[in-house]
């Protein structure tokens, strides 16, 4: 689904709706995260309803290592020949040699919101783990990668990034916040420091006054981002206009 003229929202109800990006950037693609299909089929799929082929797309960026945004990642990388890019903490997590950390008051006693229960399981239980891939470059706060600026963002994992499209005040954000099954900052039970999430949502809406959010879970927010970055970050009800 286009939300700006070259940004495009991949996804569908698996893995809490989770979502990837797709990022239109001259002749060359880039992808924001995998989705949990561990196929890569609605990236093939969106690649070709675009008369792409999957050579096009030339580099894969991740804003995290959690499963739902990995699944892909190894078919993707084998079918289209991309580069795989992460921040460092994350890549050992990515290439299967470090297992995803679990916050210590997270369990199997069910946590709230409850819609995400069997996420939750599968955290606790390290089910669902994605085929490895190596990462073939890190990634930092104040980087550049094609038309997007690398904006660290720690809280939900220590590596946690996001990316800024100043062009299309766009901010594609992964877990920090989410509008499934509701807006909120992240889901506390897969954030492993909730405090320092929300002082990051708080510097970004700061420092980058996006109209469009583009999460990690749920649909993105196409008007009013920041307005709606801020009120989650005071505590306010927020109603954003999503697609």
């Amino acid at each position: 689904m286009q939300i700006e003229p070259g940004l495009h929202s991949l996804g569908d109800k698996s893995g809490g709706y989770v979502r990837a990006y797709l990022i239109e950037d001259g002749a060359d693609l880039i992808l924001i995260d995998t989705l949990l299909g561990q196929k890569g089929t609605l990236v093939l799929d969106e690649l070709k309803a675009l008369g792409r082929h999957p050579s096009d797309l030339k580099k894969i960026i991740l804003t995290h290592g959690h499963q739902s945004h990995l699944g892909g990642l190894a078919a993707l990388k084998a079918a289209t020949g991309a580069r795989i890019y992460s921040h460092i903490w994350e890549a050992d997590v990515i290439s299967g040699k470090r297992k995803v950390q679990v916050p210590p008051t997270t369990t199997l006693f069910p946590q709230k919101p409850l819609e995400i229960y069997f996420l939750q399981v599968a955290f606790v239980l390290g089910l669902g783990v994605p085929p490895a891939a190596d990462v073939d470059e890190n990634l930092k706060d104040g980087d550049t990668i094609g038309p997007l600026t690398v904006m660290g963002a720690p809280g939900h994992t220590p590596g946690s990034l996001t990316f800024y499209w100043p062009e299309k005040k766009a901010l594609i954000a992964g877990d920090i916040v989410v509008t499934w099954p509701g807006p909120a900052l992240g889901w506390p039970q897969i954030t492993l420091d909730n405090k320092q999430n929300r002082e990051s949502v708080g510097k970004l809406t700061d420092m980058t006054h996006a109209e469009i959010l583009c999460v990690g879970h749920g649909q993105a927010i196409v008007k009013g981002a920041a307005d709606t970055m801020r009120d989650l970050v005071a505590g306010r009800e927020t109603k954003p206009e999503t697609l």
